[in-house]
């Protein structure tokens, strides 16, 4: 049986990642907003966060890896080295936030949430392998002949994790939902057509949080008041009216 790690494969794989990535993340403002993205790995999905418009910082540990995402971006992102669970930056550092759970452990996960969301002050979206998958499911009862590609988790478990850490709107969508032997290049009938992104049996999920924007401060201008010009009053006029000059025209009596 052919490698499912083969390059078509993985070429397969990263179209179906990105696109649903990019539909996830259509509704977040792009214009002067930040956008830090954790565990960013060999820098995959750096240049279509770059292209959609945000203003992009990344964070990865492995050193191979951080090389291999700074060479593939140059100087239009800066990648730095940090822990997903020890991050180098102040709060609400970051507008968004993208974080990659796919190297996590399932034991770190609760800590690498909590500290994402303490450098976004509007939005987290994370990615990860979905073990509530139809193709998941199948990989264990195969008994595993091929390795999964990274650890898998369940998508309710995430789902009430990031509803119990921080409140907001959550969304969430997945992609690959058909078992591994169709992720081949070769199967281009399941690339072909609209991707249920909505429902959450794919093999690779998101799992966007819109926080509740903060108070907005009315600008100093808006908040004094408009000075008035004073109304007009009334004339007062004194002394009896026969001491007042005839108007001109008239006869006097």
């Amino acid at each position: 049986m052919k490698s499912l790690d083969a390059a078509p494969a993985r070429g397969f794989v990263r179209n179906a990642q990105k696109d649903l990535l990019q539909h996830s993340l259509a509704v977040w403002p792009r214009r002067e907003h930040t956008l830090l993205e954790v565990n960013c790995g060999c820098g995959v999905f750096l240049p279509l966060l770059w292209n959609c418009g945000f203003d992009l910082t990344a964070t990865e540990l492995a050193p191979d890896l951080r090389a291999e995402a700074c060479a593939r971006m140059g100087a239009r992102t800066e990648v730095l080295a940090a822990a997903a669970d020890h991050l180098p930056f102040e709060n609400d550092a970051f507008h968004w936030c993208v974080l990659h759970l796919e190297n996590v452990a399932l034991k770190d996960t609760a800590a690498v949430l909590a500290e994402a969301l303490r450098v976004t002050a509007r939005g987290l979206a994370i990615t990860f392998w979905n073990a509530a998958s139809a193709a998941y499911a199948l990989h264990r009862l195969t008994g595993r002949r091929q390795p999964w590609r990274g650890t898998a988790r369940c998508w309710w478990s995430l789902w009430r994790q990031m509803r119990a850490l921080a409140p907001g709107r959550l969304s969430g969508g997945s992609a690959l939902i058909l078992p591994r032997g169709f992720w081949r290049g070769g199967c281009d009938a399941a690339g072909r057509g609209p991707s249920p992104h909505w429902l959450p049996l794919g093999a690779w999920g998101v799992i966007r949080l819109d926080m509740a924007p903060p108070g907005r401060v009315t600008p100093l201008p808006l908040r004094i008041k408009p000075r008035r010009l004073p109304r007009p009053e009334p004339v007062m006029e004194y002394g009896p009216r026969a001491s007042l000059p005839p108007a001109p025209g008239t006869d006097k009596p």
